[in-house]
């Protein structure tokens, strides 16, 4: 076909939908609606005269589109990273999209061991929690989430624990001590909307009933939770990796000597964008085993 000729909007979609096997996330991807998705590949299979995917679920390439799929993939691959290294000369960039607590406790305290060994590569960060599905693909190479926000259809590599736990401020524990898990509601319970079933679960697992009358705080975001906990305003129950760092200084202390509370661990997404980048295969590789070095000094501060 004359290259004129060629339907690279179609094309374009196909390649999405066959990497996703989703209509409704190439449609995500690609920032428009499943119908001008489907109206794409339409049109495709109407020029070519050929049926490029069996309508199940999960939806499959048949023959004659695994063919295409096998040509049209990689030279959209290899057309993005043309675009990348004339618009990064001399280096790369990484978009990583993460929660805000993760990105503020976690990642940026972390993120100079890896710019050091790639200097020459700009790691550019957004954070929110938006559900992964709400996020346009197309605009990040990688998105980190706890598990229940990433979806059956992306690949997703857990990384880093997020084993919650009860802290506090030193000095509030001077104050008001806590002997037994029941005299922990003689402090303000302090949550993120995110957890708020965390604390029932703590009482259960403590072996004891939440009374109806305890005193809560409950923030947006984890990280008002967090610094609410350093200013000494309650006892708040959260993921321990994120203030291993702050347990060990003694800016914040364990409030009471168990139990652990089971949560979601932090995992990481390529996305579409990202694939067969070899900066982000050592990102990832980078993330893993600073998840693993976490995970172990965790463990020695409680």
């Amino acid at each position: 076909m004359d290259r004129r000729s060629l339907p690279l909007n179609a094309l374009r979609a196909f390649e999405s939908v066959g990497r996703h096997r989703s209509f409704s996330l190439a449609a995500s991807e690609l920032g428009v609606t499943h119908g001008a998705v489907s109206r794409q590949i339409g049109m495709l299979e109407s020029m070519m005269g050929l049926r490029l995917f069996r309508r199940s679920q999960p939806i499959e390439l048949t023959d004659e589109g695994e063919a295409l799929f096998s040509g049209v993939a990689p030279a959209f691959d290899r057309l993005s990273t043309a675009v990348d290294n004339l618009m990064c000369p001399g280096g790369q960039t990484l978009l990583v999209n993460a929660p805000p607590t993760f990105t503020m406790k976690w990642l940026i305290p972390r993120l100079s061991v890896f710019q050091h060994r790639h200097s020459k590569a700009e790691v550019r960060l957004t954070a929110s929690t938006t559900r992964i599905e709400s996020i346009k693909l197309s605009d990040v190479d990688l998105v980190i989430r706890r598990l229940p926000q990433l979806v059956s259809d992306l690949h997703a590599q857990p990384f880093l624990s997020g084993k919650l736990v009860a802290v506090c401020a030193p000095e509030r524990l001077e104050a008001c001590p806590v002997l037994r898990a029941e005299d922990i509601t003689k402090h303000r319970l302090m949550e993120a909307k995110s957890n708020v079933h965390a604390w029932t679960q703590w009482f259960e697992q403590a072996g004891c009933e939440k009374p109806p009358s305890t005193d809560f705080l409950r923030f947006d975001e984890m990280f008002f939770v967090v610094q609410a906990a350093l200013e000494g305003l309650g006892t708040a129950l959260v993921p321990l990796s994120l203030v291993a760092d702050d347990l060990a200084a003694g800016n914040l202390v364990l409030a009471f000597d168990g139990p652990d509370v089971s949560a979601a661990d932090y995992a990481y997404v390529v996305t579409p964008r990202g694939h067969n980048r070899a900066l982000l295969n050592e990102f990832c590789s980078w993330l893993s085993e600073e998840g693993r070095q976490s995970n172990q000094f965790a463990g020695t501060v409680i």
